[in-house]
């Protein structure tokens, strides 16, 4: 089969095995990313895979820092491979499904597994993109990595350094995805080696593991690859050096409040702190979204906190014959009422509607936060 006539179109499931001897190695590092609705294409995948697998699997999808430890169990008694949660500085085995933990990163090196909690990126840990950056800088040519469903876009840039290490690029098909915005991500940033429906992607997987990978010697491993990998790891050398990686921005990380760095990425918009955490454009703004969200939440409190106390004070004025003083003190309790349904109008547009407040919201939140 050639590979170069399948870029970018749907491989199907009926494709002969084909191996290929050779003294060099094969694609035997694969990295598999989603998020919401990667599951069932990422058991269709791990249960069609054979037991001889030359290759070994790395799994990250997106889950909350609560999540029970139940993924590596689910794909256990759905698939075929051996399959456990990852655990920090275990050696690589051949034939291994490795799954990141919730609340940590699942990272590549050469022969051997990490486990940290470093940084969030794109608001998740696990994230994808240290996943994929990680095998792109430890194995260049030898890394498959393959995109799933899920929301927004991380993983694109952890593709793009797999592609530009000389790896091999695989997305599930939008169409054939829950919540396609990561795959399409992919596809519209960055030229894709494989574009395949779900049920397709065990047989693709098989075939290029058992076929041997280009020379790494040929892929020399761009600094901005090997210094965001090393940043996971919160390695203060690397840190100090961030500047490198980009040009200073006029925003601040919403994680620390630090200061970010507009990352030199032709593909994709993307921004990080000096302590590491990272960001798409797409996932800062959602992470503003919510923060302005916060704020208003937190404006509506106020206000009505600060009405019901100037009324308290307004009855005691009364009570002591200072007309004037409450007659004042109600007149700031109506202001702080309306104010506040002004935030909760805000607060409960959506679609059309939300975005018609858009334009006041920002200039109603400043103008009535006391």
């Amino acid at each position: 089969m050639d590979m170069k006539t399948d870029r970018k179109t749907a491989q199907h499931a009926d494709t002969p095995r084909v191996e290929t001897r050779s003294d060099k190695p094969g694609h035997d590092i694969v990295v598999i990313g989603g998020s919401a609705g990667a599951i069932e294409p990422l058991m269709a995948i791990t249960s069609a895979l054979p037991h001889d697998l030359p290759a070994t699997i790395f799994v990250v999808v997106h889950r909350s820092a609560e999540s029970p430890h139940l993924l590596a169990k689910v794909l256990r008694r759905n698939g075929g491979l051996q399959t456990m949660e990852a655990v920090d500085l275990l050696p690589i085995e051949r034939g291994m499904v490795y799954v990141a933990r919730p609340d940590h990163h699942l990272l590549v090196e050469e022969d051997r597994v990490r486990v940290v909690r470093g940084p969030k990126e794109n608001r998740h840990r696990p994230a994808i993109d240290p996943l994929f950056r990680s095998a792109a800088w430890a194995y260049g040519p030898r890394v498959i990595g393959v995109l799933l469903s899920g929301g927004l876009n991380d993983g694109t840039a952890g593709l793009w350094a797999i592609r530009s290490c000389g790896g091999t690029t695989v997305v599930q098909d939008p169409s054939d995805a829950r919540f396609p915005s990561i795959p399409k991500s992919a596809l519209e940033s960055i030229d894709v080696d494989h574009r395949v429906r779900a049920d397709a992607i065990a047989t693709l997987i098989e075939q290029l593991a058992r076929q041997p990978a280009r020379d790494r010697t040929d892929f020399p491993v761009p600094r901005q690859v090997q210094l965001e990998s090393q940043m996971m790891q919160m390695k203060k050398d690397d840190i100090e050096h961030v500047s490198s990686i980009g040009t200073l921005s006029p925003f601040t990380c919403p994680a620390c409040h630090g200061s970010l760095w507009e990352v030199e990425d032709e593909h994709v918009l993307r921004y990080r702190c000096h302590t590491g955490h990272g960001f798409t454009a797409e996932s800062l703004a959602t992470d503003e979204d919510e923060t302005v969200e916060e704020a208003l939440y937190s404006a509506v409190r106020v206000l009505d906190e600060s009405a019901a106390l100037s009324r308290r004070l307004a009855e005691r004025a009364r009570d002591r014959s200072h007309t004037t003083l409450a007659r004042s003190l109600e007149r700031k309790a109506q202001t702080a009422d309306r104010n506040a349904d002004t935030l909760r109008k805000v607060l409960l547009a959506d679609g059309e509607h939300a975005d018609a407040h858009a334009g006041t919201s920002r200039t109603t939140a400043r103008q009535a936060l006391p």
